[in-house]
């Protein structure tokens, strides 16, 4: 009775010091529930296009602390839940628009297809949340436990079922470049490890707040590593070479753009914005995703029309469209196809996508899902290439990411690790409509560049297309839904960071010391050291 005693004592002091600001026994003000769906509105809120980057070092710390009280593990589980399926209705809220315009949904039918989307993610952080539970109930490690936790869970989700890494934490930071520099460390992964650790700890500041004081030093390096970081980044910029780019923006109407009687119209927009370039032999053209409304170099009279074009530029050009072809069995695919052209209008190189969106190009499990094939978009569905994405421009290498391919840093790793000195974004966002998924799909690109110390050039048929430095930063850019040229230099960088050599070790260190814990907990010693100190 007497180690009993003392065993209570020890628990609820050390709840004391593990207790929230407002106090230990402070209940709640609003219920657990309505907390985690007003903090995953909140999370929403600091990515694009709303930016308030600075809610996400607090828009999970009520969660964690509620879901760490609660009574029932199932509870703590469902509460993740809740956070999660709103954070993510929110933030993918352009995928109802999407399915709806263009896949011909119904808005009920393209409502629930968000729904079931966000209900998976959401099985992240309810994850997350059950094992926030676990923790707290053995007094374990939860201040370094816990961020390891989420980041692992982010890597994992990055990878199932083909990988859905959008809307990652780290990504929300975009708004303060400073703060992102770490990722040529450590990828977006180590950005989000480092907000949930703030999170964390202001859930449990321990006594007199001294938890606080791990993150915010961890938050105090970072901040001074991104400084001196940019700072030596923009000098190996000033001193490096550069190429000459036009990057084109054709505002295309998606509606309009296969339809035969609108082909025209398209290559004579691309043409009048090549004009307003700058004159250069050796100028770089960056076409969108698909830009070419036919099959280039099949059809022939289109293909004569815009290879004049071409030619009357006088530059290179890196152009997105779709290409028809029959294997040697006879069996035809379609690819979406990038090719890099020449002033005299021959072909230098090609590459395929890859990487390759799920119901949007092909449908996973088709024999599960035939009803699905009516909504993959006008041209049909297509086959992955099988290519890495590094291109010869002359005495350049680059990478041309053909738009859900800028989403996944290990496409853009390979090509760096084959020597690619520019990232290429070839893009159709106009099926986002007016949402924004626009401005979530570039701050993607904004972390390929620090991840890699990669300049990135990005075409986006409308919008936003722009210039992004090493840094992170965006130096110009266009305006959504505008015809708009932008001629650029873009700075050709050799480095290769930390993250281009490793790849994602961090996230697997995170993985790792998360399955090294429960391994050892079921160890029996384990068990039997657990039983002797109860």
């Amino acid at each position: 009775m007497a180690k009993q005693k003392k065993h209570n004592i020890r628990l609820k002091e050390s709840q004391r010091e593990s207790a929230p600001l407002t106090g230990e026994n402070t209940p709640p003000i609003l219920p657990p529930a309505l907390t985690a769906a007003l903090c995953g509105m909140a999370a929403f809120a600091a990515f694009p296009p709303l930016g308030l980057w600075p809610l996400l070092f607090i828009s999970l710390a009520l969660p964690i602390r509620s879901a760490a009280d609660m009574g029932q593990a199932g509870r703590a589980f469902r509460l993740g839940f809740i956070f999660g399926l709103f954070f993510f209705s929110a933030t993918l809220h352009w995928l109802a628009a999407t399915v709806q315009t263009f896949g011909g949904l119904p808005w009920p039918a393209a409502l629930g297809a968000l729904g079931l989307l966000a209900a998976y993610l959401a099985l992240y952080p309810a994850f997350f949340f059950l094992f926030i539970h676990h923790l707290y109930r053995r007094k374990k490690n939860i201040l370094l436990l816990a961020p390891a936790a989420w980041t692992a869970l982010e890597f994992l989700r990055g990878h199932f079922f083909t990988g859905f890494p959008w809307a990652q934490l780290g990504h929300g930071l975009t708004g303060a470049p400073l703060l992102i520099q770490s990722a040529d460390m450590g990828g977006a992964f180590l950005v989000s490890f480092a907000i949930i650790m703030v999170n964390t700890a202001l859930a449990f500041p321990g006594k007199k707040g001294k938890n606080l004081a791990i993150p915010l030093s961890i938050w105090l390096c970072l901040g001074i590593y991104g400084h001196f970081r940019i700072k030596d980044t923009e000098q190996t910029i000033a001193q490096a070479p550069v190429i000459d780019v036009s990057i084109l923006q054709g505002n295309l109407p998606p509606d309009q753009k296969w339809d035969p009687a609108f082909q025209r119209e398209t290559l004579d927009r691309y043409h009048r914005l090549m004009e307003k370039a700058p004159e250069g032999e050796n100028r770089l053209f960056l076409w969108p995703e698909t830009a070419t409304p036919f099959y280039l170099f099949m059809d022939t009279a289109p293909t004569r029309r815009i290879l004049a074009h071409i030619k009357a530029s006088g530059g290179y050009h890196l152009t997105g469209t779709p290409v028809f072809e029959r294997d040697s069995h006879g069996k035809p695919h379609l690819f979406n196809t990038s090719y890099l052209i020449s002033p005299q209008g021959d072909i230098l190189a090609r590459y395929d996508k890859q990487h390759l969106v799920p119901f949007g190009e092909y449908i996973p499990l088709k024999k599960l899902f035939p009803f699905m094939e009516k909504f993959i978009i006008p041209a049909g569905e297509f086959t992955p290439g099988t290519q890495p994405p590094v291109l010869a421009f002359q005495e350049t290498l680059l990478a041309p990411l053909i738009c859900f391919e800028s989403v996944f840093p290990y496409i853009a790793r390979e090509a760096v690790a084959k020597g690619a000195e520019l990232l290429a974004v070839q893009t159709n966002d106009a099926w986002f409509g007016n949402t924004g998924g626009p401005a979530q799909h570039l701050a993607f690109s904004q972390f390929r560049a620090v991840e890699f110390r990669r300049a990135v050039i990005r075409s986006a048929n409308t919008g936003i297309s722009a210039l992004i430095l090493p840094t992170g930063r965006i130096t110009e850019q266009t305006s959504m839904n505008t015809k708009a040229i932008l001629s650029v230099q873009a700075p050709l960088l050799k480095e290769k960071s930390i993250y281009a050599r490793f790849g994602d070790f961090f996230a697997w260190t995170c993985l790792f010391v998360v399955v090294f814990y429960f391994v050892a907990a079921a160890l029996p010693v384990h068990r039997k050291g657990a039983d002797r100190s109860a």
